[in-house]
């Protein structure tokens, strides 16, 4: 039996279709509610009291009053990029000659892209962002310390 772990705190549900359901139906917040996870899937949702419970052995994390939600998932990324995040530039061409370019070209280095594969992965992460498309250069390395970093 895998390691149970109990979090608790206020759970955000979607329960209902957003394109259909009142906004109120669609989604919820349980007050004083628990996930158990069980091998790092989350294998059941009901009140804290009778989570813990129920399960005394499991390894109880306690968020009193804070919003546990889903992942996030960013449907457009480009992990390259993220050395020079917030980057200035007047206009779209100069920011892209000045900065882009000249960092994703730094991808061709394997070493390089696997530090950069890693830490944009961990920055998404901790986050919260737990699924992402994420954009690679041209440079077979860059693609290859991303997929190995994920």
């Amino acid at each position: 039996m895998s390691e149970q772990q109990i979090i608790s705190g206020d759970l955000l549900i979607f329960e209902g279709d957003p394109f259909t359901d009142a906004p109120e139906q669609a989604v919820q917040i349980k007050s004083d509610s628990a996930l158990l996870i069980e091998g790092g899937w989350i294998t059941q949702i009901g009140s804290r009291d009778e989570m813990v419970a129920a399960h005394p052995q499991a390894k109880h994390h306690a968020h009193k009053n804070k919003l546990i939600c889903p992942g996030f998932i960013d449907a457009h990324v480009h992990y390259p990029q993220t050395a020079m995040i917030a980057s200035w530039g007047k206009r779209l061409i100069d920011w892209l000659n000045t900065y882009t370019f000249p960092e994703e070209m730094r991808s061709a280095d394997r070493a390089y892209a696997d530090d950069i594969a890693g830490r944009a992965l961990d920055l998404a992460l901790a986050h919260g962002t737990t699924t992402q498309a994420s954009f690679c250069t041209i440079h077979p390395t860059n693609v290859d310390a991303f997929f190995e970093a994920a």
